[in-house]
């Protein structure tokens, strides 16, 4: 039974129409949206997720990711541990999402990813965040390396662990540290550059041209709205920092607001100007 089900003929109509159908689980872990004008109805919204739900904590989420660590604000509803672990894909990553970001929303996104990268690749990956996708591409894949740049001290810290707790040590890589500082020192280039922070990505694009293979492949997210032709616009955001790319696919994978949604564009690298 749903959040709505559970409240259908205990609350009016209108407040009814207000609540949130869904919410996010990660590990035991729930985050649902209550909005301001329904919150008198959050002990009943608590008792709805309980009643189908193993749990410990419950948040509500009250401000939006922002800040240079890019972190949501929660306030507990119930329980009050927040350091949990989530699975994806036989994989676990230790976290507690009121420090570090991370979405259980974006799992098969990250699958996705993973199966793609060929055997013996070397894969960078921005914006590590606890590894989830550096952690998936080593266990579910056969790349050579993977490299993963993660800014908030926190959550390098959760992705070392995540790293021994899935034995990947000898493939994944863990820098602690600005990507523009890390990346120009890193060695060599690599055959795909994964950029999952779809905020500022593109103020990240001129770090990509020194670091990529000639037909290697990048994976760009960013926010858009239905009206922008993105394809075009990221073609010519990667022109001006050198690169000439195909846009191999185009894929909607969340929204952010009304008609503004989360992308993701696989890139080829086809050569440099």
């Amino acid at each position: 039974m749903g959040i709505k089900d559970y409240l259908r003929g205990k609350v009016g109509d209108e407040d009814l129409n207000r609540v949130v159908r869904g919410f996010e689980m990660i590990g035991d872990v729930v985050i649902v949206n209550i909005p301001d004008e329904i919150i008198h109805l959050k002990d009943l919204i608590v008792e709805a997720i309980l009643r189908n739900h193993k749990v410990k904590t419950i948040l509500r989420k009250v401000g939006e990711v922002s800040g240079e660590f890019r972190i949501a604000s929660y306030e507990v509803l119930y329980g009050g541990e927040t350091e949990t672990v989530a699975k994806e894909f036989g994989c676990r990553f230790l976290v507690d999402p009121t420090k570090v970001y991370y979405s259980s929303r974006l799992s098969s996104e990250r699958g996705r990813i993973a199966r793609m990268v060929g055997e013996g690749e070397r894969v960078l990956v921005m914006f590590a965040g606890v590894g989830p996708y550096a952690i998936l591409i080593a266990k579910l894949s056969k790349p050579r390396e993977v490299v993963g740049v993660e800014l908030n001290p926190k959550a390098a810290e959760y992705f070392r662990i995540n790293v021994r707790m899935n034995k990947v040590e000898g493939i994944v890589k863990v820098y602690e540290g600005d990507v523009r500082d890390v990346v120009p020192r890193l060695e060599g280039r690599f055959d795909r550059i994964v950029m999952p922070a779809p905020y500022s990505a593109r103020e990240f694009v001129h770090l990509v041209r020194d670091k990529i293979e000639k037909g290697g492949y990048v994976h760009y997210y960013t926010f858009a709205g239905e009206e922008e032709d993105l394809p075009r616009e990221i073609v010519k955001l990667f022109k001006r920092h050198g690169m000439i790319v195909n846009v191999l696919n185009v894929r909607e994978c969340g929204s952010f607001a009304p008609r503004v949604y989360r992308y993701v564009l696989d890139l080829k690298v086809v050569d440099f100007v």
